[in-house]
């Protein structure tokens, strides 16, 4: 019952990613298409499709190939908070770590060592795949941005009113919808010596 639970919750967390990044535009809209009960359908069903590719995979196999793309993943997170540190140290933000460049980029050395640690240990087809998916990820990063550019498919799709969101509900065009990330960068202060109303 547990892996049954925990299964069902990496499920619905991973099909509303795809739901939220086709709502900021970054991916198609149709990845925010919702059923009448509220569900991201095609989402969930591209969610579904990895995790029957990943069963053809051993268990340690899989272990170590999920293990690889995060620990992917963390070393770009810990080398993009080095280059802010870097580029833009006074950037205003919800709260910062009370250490210097040289303090930052130091707490960042054991654990990238114990990540390149782990990531050396994994087998030669972990490798194989793990490279195949992060270089495949890429490619598909600028293969969606021309796609968008291009036209070729429907982007912003709309974010349906909250009142409706358990019910089937006629979306207007994504022309009329703006893009989220304007509105939340709407949000702030023009500077910094605007007080937030709360």
């Amino acid at each position: 019952m547990s892996n049954m639970g925990l299964f069902e919750a990496e499920m619905s967390s991973d099909s509303f990613q795809l739901l939220g990044m086709a709502e900021m535009g970054m991916i198609p809209a149709i990845f925010a298409r919702r059923s009448r009960h509220g569900t991201p359908t095609f989402s969930i069903l591209c969610s579904a499709t990895g995790v029957v590719i990943l069963s053809f995979m051993s268990f340690q196999e899989i272990i170590e190939f999920l293990n690889f793309l995060y620990g992917l993943g963390m070393l770009a997170v810990f080398a993009a908070f080095v280059k802010l540190r870097v580029k833009d140290p006074d950037l205003p933000r919800p709260y910062r770590i009370p250490v210097g460049t040289i303090g930052a980029a130091a707490m960042c050395v054991p654990p990238v060592v114990l990540i390149t640690t782990v990531m050396c240990l994994a087998s030669a087809r972990t490798f194989v795949v793990s490279t195949a998916v992060a270089v495949a990820g890429v490619a598909l990063y600028y293969v969606v941005e021309h796609a968008k550019r291009r036209e070729w498919v429907e982007f912003l799709a709309p974010v349906p009113p909250a009142e409706s969101s358990h019910g089937s509900t006629t979306a207007p065009n994504a022309a009329d919808v703006e893009d989220a990330r304007t509105v939340l960068l709407a949000d702030e202060p023009a500077d910094e010596g605007v007080d937030k109303v709360e």
